[in-house]
């Protein structure tokens, strides 16, 4: 009983103190319990804390001890915070995570590879495109619009192929690219963290509901 009463007391913390939205119960699957609580530092806190509870009943909890985990969770959702921050900012954008992260060179690399995959699709759908249909054979500022889709209608798809597959060759290396500048962007991001490089967002206010301002 009394391990019972620790493990609902810690878990009722991390849902009341969490800085992350309720949002995430939303999508959780009917019949099981879900916590505002994601990410791995703040599940590592949780299990540090639920490990110092160990079967420590209710009343033997001081409110020191409560504020002291509370001030542990804020720092750990804060963490995991900054890592979905640099990750997204890196799959949006290669190399943006990396430059939060301090780390220059690779943020530059990145979005150096971005670019590049970008405008080579681009070009390369340009100049795999009917010929005529280019820049240099059909006025697209000054010729009505009708004639414009005519010239563009009176070619078959076949003829489109080349510059369409094109295109989606480039968008299927910028996906990539993506993906592995985000995952960069993670560990460097973690890196940036344990070296206390990192600038958290601090959280103010006292919460409802596992909802708190960010700074």
């Amino acid at each position: 009983m009394k391990k019972l009463t620790t493990v609902a007391v810690f878990l009722a913390l991390a849902a009341a103190l969490s800085a992350q939205s309720m949002g995430h119960a939303a999508f959780a699957p009917r019949g099981r319990l879900a916590l505002p609580v994601q990410g791995e530092y703040a599940q590592a806190e949780l299990a540090a804390i639920g490990a110092e509870l160990g079967t420590s009943a209710l009343g033997e909890i001081r409110v020191d001890q409560i504020f002291s985990m509370s001030a542990r969770m804020e720092t750990a959702v804060s963490k995991d915070a900054y890592l979905r921050g640099a990750t997204g900012m890196s799959m949006m954008m290669p190399g943006f995570g990396q430059l939060r992260n301090g780390d220059t060179l690779a943020g530059a690399g990145f979005l150096a590879l971005h670019l590049g995959t970008v405008a080579g699709g681009l070009a390369a759908f340009y100049y795999l495109m009917p010929a005529d249909l280019r820049f240099d054979r059909l006025d697209y500022l000054s010729s009505p619009h009708g004639d414009i889709k005519d010239a563009w209608m009176a070619h078959s798809v076949e003829e489109y192929a080349p510059a369409i597959g094109a295109m989606a060759a480039g968008a299927l290396l910028d996906a990539g690219l993506r993906f592995w500048s985000a995952r960069e962007a993670y560990g460097s991001a973690k890196d940036a963290i344990d070296e206390g490089r990192a600038k958290l967002a601090p959280i103010i206010g006292p919460g409802f509901l596992g909802v708190k301002a960010r700074l």
